[in-house]
């Protein structure tokens, strides 16, 4: 079976303005970093600048929208569905990432629901997992995690386009990165238990990604373990540094 492609997925979050925007993306532009084979690089820029990014950046990069909506647009203000992110062919989406879980209390099965809807309207899907620091220390990080994959595992059969990102809670933002052999503990068993219950092809050709404080420092140590796929990465993907972090792709490729 191919090697999974190592996947960087840049979530610049509630943040930047126009300008900032043209700055970020013409820094993306210029820079040399491993060709498309290697790496696959998406930026989720806030939907209002969607169409700008889109039509600056280079092709070799693609970017996700960071939400939509659980089903077929209409009455509902203020969403946003997944046939309009179609309409502006706008290739990915980011779904269940912990912020609106937990900001805005979006559930497993809704974001399962969401998933689900998203892969059926022809969308890519960054899924996003975590446990918090209550449930780590509880010594329940895999229960958690297994349950919020098993709810998705229930309303799709297709994983083609889904990459898993693991994202601990207690390490988004907060500067504390779970540790090359915690990332590696808990993408290896999200491995086993795809294996048992979706199925060996499925975990073996599934992307399972990490985010939670991840930067140019940390990137190459944690590209190097064998189930970590890549990264979505927050506030540095907002910096140059994210360039590093595209190109700890190379510590794959070369053990390849």
């Amino acid at each position: 079976m191919a090697p999974r492609k190592f996947f960087v997925g840049g979530n610049w979050k509630c943040n930047g303005t126009g300008e900032d925007v043209k700055k970020i993306v013409t820094v993306l532009n210029e820079v040399e970093v491993p060709s498309e084979d290697v790496v696959e690089v998406v930026v989720s820029p806030p939907f209002v600048f969607l169409p700008q990014v889109k039509g600056l950046l280079r092709l070799d990069f693609a970017v996700a929208a960071q939400n939509c909506w659980v089903r077929k647009g209409g009455a509902f203000t203020g969403e946003i569905s997944a046939e309009m992110l179609v309409n502006l062919q706008v290739p990915w989406v980011i779904l269940g990432h912990s912020e609106r879980r937990a900001l805005m209390g979006e559930s497993s099965d809704f974001v399962a629901d969401k998933v689900a809807y998203a892969l059926s309207q022809g969308l890519k899907v960054i899924a996003c997992i975590g446990e918090t620091l209550e449930q780590r220390e509880a010594g329940t990080t895999m229960d958690v995690v297994a349950a919020q994959t098993k709810a998705i595992a229930e309303k799709i059969s297709d994983w083609t386009n889904v990459v898993l990102a693991y994202e601990p809670v207690w390490a988004i933002g907060t500067g504390k990165v779970a540790s090359p052999a915690q990332a590696q503990e808990v993408h290896d068993d999200l491995r086993k238990w795809l294996h048992s219950n979706v199925s060996p092809a499925v975990a073996e050709s599934t992307r399972i990604i990490y985010g939670g404080s991840v930067n140019g420092a940390n990137c190459k140590e944690l590209a190097a373990q064998p189930d970590v796929d890549g990264f979505l990465v927050g506030g540095a993907s907002l910096k140059p540094e994210f360039v590093d972090i595209i190109k700890a792709a190379t510590v794959k490729s070369s053990s390849a």
